[in-house]
């Protein structure tokens, strides 16, 4: 049977997260995302009429002087590229997401009011939900096996930062010299702890921290030929980004994220 994708309502998968208002302090930004491990806030003109008027990233906060205690949210909210009224169905939604690589969106009823947050993972939720039959393929026709970015638990944190703003990733995957994945890095674990600007500047971090110290571990890793559902489910019981996959000496092989799975399903219209 055809799924009916127009009845599937994003309202039915939104996510709940804190908000800030723009006269917040960002120190009390990245304490609500280091506490909820949310990856947006939304940013509300007043919590009397919870307009949205923005949105603080992880990365915004990362790009902010811990000595500058004086910085308000109004200072490095931005504007977000997507935004979804309440009637949005939830292929809509996932094909612009897609198209402009933005894996959240707020969502706000016809007033503008903040009442959710949209995402990747609600996507993935759906999917498992409903046991689509895209899941049931295996991985390795889905995972990205090339451009891999890796570090090495030496590796100092400044030059982490540098990988993801080049790049443009959340998380690196940490591998010891024969190849094999010992770890993750990602953006949140540099908020838990306390990182900002003047710890990933290169002058002030040469002799400083390095990935060993704060990477999380175990990682989340899979072998090519399980089937996709084993990361789906991965992705949504333990809140992360992406699964890494590797071959039976723990060799880091390539990645499935959000966005593949994501891809997968629109690639597919049967259940």
């Amino acid at each position: 049977m055809v799924e009916n994708l127009a009845h599937i309502s994003i309202l039915d998968y939104l996510i709940t997260v804190p908000y800030v208002t723009p006269r917040d302090s960002i120190t009390r930004a990245r304490s609500l995302i280091r506490d909820s491990r949310a990856r947006i806030l939304p940013v509300v003109s007043e919590e009397r009429t919870m307009k949205l008027v923005g949105i603080i990233k992880r990365r915004s906060l990362l790009l902010v002087s811990s000595t500058r205690s004086n910085i308000l949210v109004k200072d490095v909210m931005e504007e977000p590229r997507i935004v979804f009224g309440e009637t949005v169905s939830m292929d809509e939604a996932a094909k612009l997401m897609l198209k402009v690589d933005e894996p959240y969106a707020p969502i706000v009823d016809d007033r503008e009011r903040v009442i959710g947050v949209f995402s990747y993972e609600s996507i993935v939720e759906y999917l498992l939900k409903i046991k689509h039959r895209v899941l049931e393929e295996p991985i390795e026709r889905h995972m990205t096996s090339k451009g891999l970015v890796v570090v090495h638990q030496t590796t100092p944190i400044y030059h982490v930062w540098q990988l993801m703003l080049t790049h443009n990733f959340p998380a690196l995957p940490v591998v010891d010299d024969k190849k094999r994945i010992v770890g993750v890095i990602a953006e949140y674990d540099l908020i838990s702890r306390g990182y900002a600007r003047p710890y990933l500047e290169v002058n002030t971090v040469r002799r400083g921290p390095k990935v060993q110290e704060i990477m999380s571990t175990p990682p989340a890793t899979l072998y090519p030929t399980a089937p996709l559902y084993k990361a789906a489910e991965m992705i949504v019981k333990r809140g992360i980004g992406r699964v890494y996959i590797v071959d039976e000496d723990s060799k880091l092989i390539g990645v499935v994220d959000r966005s593949d799975i994501v891809s997968a399903w629109l690639g597919i219209r049967y259940t």
